[in-house]
């Protein structure tokens, strides 16, 4: 029976395993799981695993690991290197029992899952402006869950024509976030105010509006601050947010939260798929595309009078993979926002970095852009309209923390 195979080779792995840290063996063991886990075959995961968890293989017996090999190498291997990712832990948790007559019971009752779809999902359609984004480095870009120190890459689940995946992307709000960041830090500068997060020289609500598209509070510094150019309690003055539209384009394009307000951007990032299989764009399989990059970090306690360096582990998309992306656009967007569009896509291909780790070397990439806008007559407004646009700020309390 593969699964009472597979436990017992899970047992002696544990057994043999050497994991240091303060964690319990059973949680760790179930991280370097999920780790191992990511692998595109059963056999290449429990490879991984025994690495990861530094089995002795003189403590694994040679029949079992045969049995193993054969079961990983079966119909079953696919079902089981599934029942790994899905539930790492009470596969874990069957391995570290040790009344046989449990774990007996147990497998009893467990049925496989079906092996993952080997389908490919539906293409997406074409976008006015296409993003073509080739890896010159690993590129991180971790998801909400964690296991243990090991980052999981961000993965989407996807309803292809033959069941159901799940697949790597980048996420367009965080490209959106990028050049939302981008065109700030551009903005700042062009006004002669100084480019500095951590003493920003404007109001604090403003600077988050710029960086990160605000919050949505009642009676903040923003509401305050704006109820008479943008209308209050309900009232909308439609006058006042062309004002802000006109004087302030990047933002128009982007969007923000005003106060108790929102105002809608103009434009929409689709994430970024790599180019594979799976996805329907083409012929490698995206577990190909896919490895892990070992970190270390600086680990800082007080009570520890000697350095203790962390390990951390990050799935990546491998250096030479390519992803494809694209940005809609309202109908209703002005030219002056399209040239802002245009502005913030070119500091964003010209600083060449996306992801996460950066500063560890992870993340640079090469971006083309096709229908990308003219950034020109943005920056000509910018130089042209400097005095109006500081005036404006200053009118709506955007200036109020500028330093002497």
């Amino acid at each position: 029976m593969s699964t009472r195979t597979t436990i017992e080779f899970l047992s002696a792995a544990l057994a043999a395993s050497d994991m240091g840290g303060a964690r319990g063996r059973l949680d760790t063991f179930a991280d370097r799981l999920v780790k191992a886990a990511s692998e595109p075959t059963l056999a290449a995961a429990m490879e991984h695993l025994l690495r990861a968890v530094n089995a002795s293989a003189d403590a694994i017996h040679p029949p079992l690991a045969a049995r193993m090999l054969a079961v990983a190498n079966g119909p079953d291997g696919p079902r089981i290197l599934r029942w790994w990712r899905e539930q790492a832990k009470l596969v874990t948790l069957l391995a570290g029992t040790r009344d046989q007559a449990v774990v007996e019971e147990a497998l009893a009752n467990v049925t496989l899952p079906e092996a993952a779809s080997s389908g490919a999902a539906l293409p997406r359609g074409t976008f006015p402006i296409t993003l073509r984004v080739t890896c010159e480095a690993p590129l991180a870009h971790g998801a909400d869950s964690k296991a243990g120190n090991a980052t999981l890459f961000r993965r989407m689940q996807v309803l292809t024509d033959s069941g159901v995946l799940s697949l790597p992307y980048y996420s367009g709000n965080a490209l959106r976030g990028q050049v939302r960041d981008l065109l700030a830090d551009h903005l700042l500068a062009s006004l002669g105010l100084p480019v500095s997060r951590n003493q920003p020289a404007v109001a604090l609500w403003f600077f988050y509006a710029l960086y990160s598209g605000g919050a949505l509070e009642e009676n903040s510094e923003a509401a305050k601050a704006l109820k008479k150019q943008l209308g209050d309690h309900g009232a909308i003055r439609a006058m006042g947010i062309r004002e802000f539209r006109e004087m302030l384009p990047a933002l128009s394009l982007l969007g923000c939260a005003l106060g108790n307000r929102v105002l809608p951007g103009r434009c929409q990032f689709a994430d970024l798929r790599p180019i594979c299989r799976e996805w329907g764009t083409g012929e490698r399989p995206v577990a190909e595309l896919m490895t892990w990059e070992y970190l270390t970090r600086r680990e800082d306690h007080e009570d520890h009078l000697v350095h203790h360096g962390m390990i951390a582990n990050t799935e990546v998309l491998r250096a030479g993979t390519v992803l494809e992306g694209g940005i809609d656009h309202d109908d209703a967007i002005r030219e002056i926002e399209l040239a802002a569009l245009g502005r913030g896509l070119t500091l964003l291909i010209e600083r060449g970095m996306l992801g996460a780790e950066n500063r560890r070397g992870l993340g640079r990439v090469r971006i083309e852009a096709d229908g990308l806008p003219d950034p020109a007559p943005y920056d000509a407004f910018l130089a042209e309209r400097k005095s109006d646009i500081l005036r404006y700020l200053e009118s709506i309390g955007a200036l109020a923390d500028l330093a002497a």
